[in-house]
């Protein structure tokens, strides 16, 4: 604790690693038998077309790179003969589902022994499943399907089949899928919505990734400053594309203008002849060939209830009728400010509940932010928890079709651009899939239509929370170290120590960030939240300011510090050790591991700096308090954002788009002119809070807003 205190550059992770530890390949292939084959035959069955084209590519590409054998695609729904010693059959015929005995609404995995030689079964009730089951054996056998501009596919050297294969899958929600939330200039804002050959086809690839992990959505928003005209070719190249793969694709708009604070694309700008502007705008939607349209009632701002819902009545009834099978749906977002509840007819409902009590043709989605879920208690935008939004969702269901869209990084401020690697997120994702699953079908209730990630960008681990619950949607019953245990297994014969590491790392998480409320030491703020705290709108919550613990009395001062400090060190303490042993695990993986054990170490990394630094920081004002030194507090935390920085250059090497378009600034229609990873490239954050702690440590009061970095640029 002393050298973590006050000499942090003393206590450096990379210790030597032991002699005679063995080498973490990724070719290991634990769990696997060797097979005799001199070739591989796979029948694949799908219709003639784009899908059967690329799931031919990568079972050739993946299979060859895993065996290193020769691989024949053979087309129809007859079974292979596997005189080369493995045949694959990939079919949803009559005869394959009687092989393999698929659930209705999922896939089977089996191998079989014949008379000639081995063979695997891959069978499913439809082509859209019998793909899923189709990379889902490819996982099985080693691949992973990471990111999807990175995947993870070893090399055996040999053909390696699973001793025993019978699984059986069926997802808990009929659409799983991404949001990927480009009211933000995350990395997937060009690729989505900027026109250009090689924007199209990193946006191909992400629907590939889609399919490679089990999904079949994706929905983005379009913005008022995009040149409409321009980009259309572009998203119907997009659209075009998900569609001839066998991904539903939706646009978000705002409903209307008032609630659109982030310049999306709306429908309704003024009440005078907004039948008109509503038809309009769907129109002009439309003018692509959407799966569905989802509306968003914006944040923070309530408009007329009566209104609100007679206009979403009017849109479903006019989709309905003008556009057949296009699925119109409405995000149900959160905020506990007293003018988001409202009289409705005689009764105080929640303002974004208020599509409850629309068409029931209307599809609702519930949104859940940051890693709060809908089980435990802790919440944000001034809800204590989620559950009002859970009980909505489980009463809907008698109703209407019901979505859930939760977060998988909050971004601004809060997580990814600190920057801080948070598997929590995790741990919320999998309790909420999971709950949901158990939930509805105790009640004997139909299940959860749709889950749709809300994605606020991948850098930084945080692609393997979208990763892990596609996964999750396929088995909602199996324990969470299932998952903990797929993406380990990556590591090869060093799978168990990085799965006890994920674990370990997650649940101190738990232990320290959630349970006992100290995230807001880990997250960060701007200029933007703390005039925001000033106005009584907040959306995080808010860590005690340096200059009200100058103020408070000893008797208050030394309460924070048992009860916050202390454990902000403690909990640094605690991920010391796990940081060593992920570094000592990436001394000896090998080269196909080396990205991912470096990801996995550096997002370690950098939670436990940011734990003591913000320590550094606050034991530093105490000490200003108490009439001593703060230098060497402030000198310890200075040391830290060095030593944070380093870790943030390392892992700018390996950022799977160029560095400039994540960290630039950069004219965009978006409100924020930067690259979604600018703060955590120039550290604004950390050094922001350095600034409030000096400043309050050399004048006594808070600093006003121009005396700090205003991290918004």
């Amino acid at each position: 604790m002393l050298c973590l205190a006050l000499l942090p550059g003393a206590c450096g992770a990379d210790e030597p690693m032991p002699p005679e530890v063995p080498a973490c390949r990724a070719g290991a292939p634990v769990g696997l038998e060797q097979v005799s084959a001199d070739r591989v035959v796979v029948g694949l069955e799908l219709p003639p077309g784009l899908q059967r084209e690329r799931v031919a590519a990568d079972l050739v590409a993946v299979l060859g790179a895993l065996w290193g054998v020769p691989v024949e695609i053979t087309t129809g729904a007859n079974a292979p003969e596997p005189a080369a010693g493995v045949g694959i059959w990939i079919s949803s015929s009559p005869a394959a589902r009687a092989a393999a005995s698929p659930a209705p609404q999922g896939f089977a995995l089996v191998r079989e022994a014949t008379p000639s030689g081995t063979r695997v079964v891959v069978a499913a009730a439809d082509d859209a499943t019998l793909v899923a089951g189709t990379y889902a054996l490819l996982e099985e056998l080693g691949a992973r399907f990471f990111h999807p501009l990175q995947q993870l596919v070893p090399s055996y050297g040999a053909v390696h089949l699973p001793p025993v294969l019978e699984v059986r899958r069926q997802p808990a929600f009929a659409v799983r899928g991404v949001q990927l939330h480009t009211l933000h200039p995350i990395e997937w804002f060009r690729p989505f919505n900027e026109p250009g050959a090689e924007n199209l086809e990193r946006a191909k690839a992400f629907i590939d990734w889609l399919l490679r992990t089990g999904q079949n959505h994706v929905q983005w928003y379009l913005l008022r400053g995009m040149d409409l005209e321009a980009w259309r070719p572009h998203g119907k190249a997009i659209l075009d594309y998900a569609h001839a793969r066998g991904v539903t694709v939706a646009v978000l708009t705002q409903l209307w203008r008032g609630a659109s604070l982030q310049d999306s694309l709306y429908l309704v700008s003024s009440s005078d002849d907004w039948q008109a502007q509503m038809e309009s705008g769907i129109d002009e939607l439309m003018t692509l060939p959407w799966d569905g349209i989802e509306l968003s009632m914006g944040e923070f701002l309530a408009g007329d209830p009566d209104s609100v819902v007679e206009w979403l009545n009017h849109a479903t009834a006019y989709v309905h009728d003008h556009y057949p099978g296009v699925e119109l749906s409405v995000k149900n977002h959160i905020g506990n400010e007293e003018a988001l509840w409202v009289d409705y007819q005689g009764k105080k409902t929640f303002y974004y509940h208020l599509p409850g009590q629309a068409d029931p043709r209307l599809v609702n989605n519930i949104h859940t932010v940051m890693w709060f879920d809908l089980y435990r208690e802790g919440g944000a935008y001034g809800h204590p928890n989620f559950h009002l939004h859970r009980e909505f969702l489980l009463e809907q269901l008698d109703t209407r079709l019901m979505g859930y869209s939760p977060e998988s990084a909050y971004w601004v401020t809060a997580d990814i651009d600190v920057p801080a690697f948070l598997p929590e997120y995790i741990n919320a994702r999998y309790i909420d899939i999971n709950g949901l699953h158990r939930d509805t079908t105790l009640a004997g209730k139909k299940a959860v239509h749709s889950h749709v990630m809300f994605s606020t960008g991948h850098e930084w681990g945080y692609w393997l929370t979208d990763y892990l619950a596609a996964k999750m949607m396929w088995e909602p019953e199996a324990p969470r170290a299932r998952f903990f245990e797929h993406y380990a297994a990556a590591f090869g014969n060093c799978r168990s120590e990085a799965s006890q590491l994920l674990t370990e790392f997650t649940e101190l998480q738990t232990k320290y960030l959630f349970d006992q409320a100290l995230m807001p030491y880990v997250s960060g703020e701007d200029n933007a939240d703390d005039a925001g705290y000033l106005i009584g709108v907040v959306t995080h919550a808010p860590r005690v300011a340096f200059h009200d613990v100058i103020a408070w009395s000893d008797a208050q001062q030394r309460a924070f510090e048992a009860s916050v400090v202390d454990a902000l060190d403690a909990a640094a303490a605690e991920t010391l050790p796990l940081e060593q042993r992920a570094r000592r695990l990436c001394q000896r993986a090998d080269a196909a591991l080396a990205p991912w054990c470096s990801e996995l170490a550096d997002g370690v990394a950098i939670v436990r700096l940011r734990l003591s630094h913000s320590a550094r920081l606050y034991r530093a004002v105490l000490a200003s308090a108490r009439g001593t030194s703060a230098s060497t507090q402030l000198g310890a935390a200075k040391s830290l954002r060095a030593q944070a920085l380093s870790v943030v250059r390392r892992r700018e090497q390996a950022y799977r788009f160029p560095l400039a378009e994540l960290v630039d600034p950069w004219k965009n229609p978006t409100i924020y002119k930067f690259g979604y990873l600018r703060q955590a490239h120039t550290l604004c954050l950390w050094e922001r809070q350095a600034a409030q702690a000096q400043y309050v440590v050399d004048n006594g009061v808070a600093p006003g807003f121009g005396d700090v970095p205003s991290c918004l640029d």
